[in-house]
């Protein structure tokens, strides 16, 4: 892969195109393109977008990152990670997406995530974004997804997410609270993380906080590439972002995150090495009962 080109706009290196195609049920799909390549690189979902860029990222060397990405197996194993030099998911010719077409400047990866700015082609708008979730947001908002954060939660960080399916790096399943009957339904990583913040977010002054359980887990599930059970337990909000740990229990091993982009590809890398893990990593493990 080349990166010697030059294109209209000065150091072009450091910007992305993305073209939007679908957002049905908020599974984002379109390509990526940049000056570098002769092609556009599909996605059909957001954390397949994410794996694309990170990709192009340690190939250009920019943005630097300033920490290392984490992963449960002590000796890095890559699965089935894309092949962005040789993809066979191309668009020959540059088309403008049918949704929205957009213009990405990830400046920094600090802490774990994406620092910013992205620009609306069409009505040439600038949106600056502190993290991975603030550009998810942004994308949640322009193409006009249903949902969004509600303003008072369980007060509690705790909930059950079961992934029953994953296919072209999206997940789907449903989470659950113990303080509540009904069993939440998502389709995607918006879902996801909307369904997640809503247990992190705080009660209305003056609601009994008391009659709530505890305990501050994530259990996860996934079905059709393990089975794979996570617990993951939030424990801070700064940075725009999420710090806490994931365990994968099957494993018997925990990894702290330090961003809800981390948490994402720590799940995502799991499915993928899946298959490729052929013993268990050395060194301290989480035991869960």
């Amino acid at each position: 892969m080349s990166v010697s080109r030059t294109g209209a706009l000065q150091e072009s290196y450091k910007y992305y195109t993305i073209s939007i195609d679908g957002f049905d049920g908020r599974l984002l799909r379109g390509q990526v393109y940049h000056s570098s390549l002769d092609h556009g690189l599909q996605f059909r979902s957001l954390s397949e977008m994410a794996f694309i860029l990170e990709g192009m990222f340690e190939r250009l060397h920019y943005p630097m990152k300033s920490v290392d990405q984490r992963n449960f197996h002590k000796k890095y194993m890559p699965g089935k990670s894309r092949d962005i030099s040789d993809s066979q998911d191309v668009e020959e010719k540059k088309t403008e997406g049918s949704l929205g077409e957009f213009r990405l400047h990830v400046k920094y990866r600090f802490h774990a995530t994406w620092q910013g700015d992205i620009k609306n082609l069409k009505d040439g708008k600038i949106f600056p974004f502190l993290s991975f979730l603030e550009l998810m947001e942004y994308f949640n908002r322009t193409l006009g997804g249903d949902g969004g954060e509600a303003p008072f939660g369980l007060g509690k960080k705790m909930c059950e997410v079961i992934v029953r399916n994953y296919e072209d790096f999206a997940m789907s399943g449903d989470v659950s609270h113990p303080a509540v009957d009904k069993r939440m339904d998502f389709c995607n990583e918006f879902d996801l993380r909307e369904e997640i913040g809503y247990m992190l977010n705080p009660l209305p002054v003056g609601a009994e906080e008391e009659k709530l359980i505890v305990p501050r887990t994530v259990t996860v599930s996934a079905g059709n590439f393990g089975p794979a059970t996570f617990v993951v337990r939030i424990l801070f909000r700064r940075n725009a972002t999420w710090q806490g740990t994931i365990c994968w229990k099957e494993k018997r091993c925990q990894v702290s995150f330090r961003s809800f982009l981390e948490m994402l590809l720590l799940m995502q890398d799991a499915a993928l090495c899946s298959e490729a893990w052929d013993e268990e990593p050395e060194g301290t493990a989480a035991v869960l009962a």
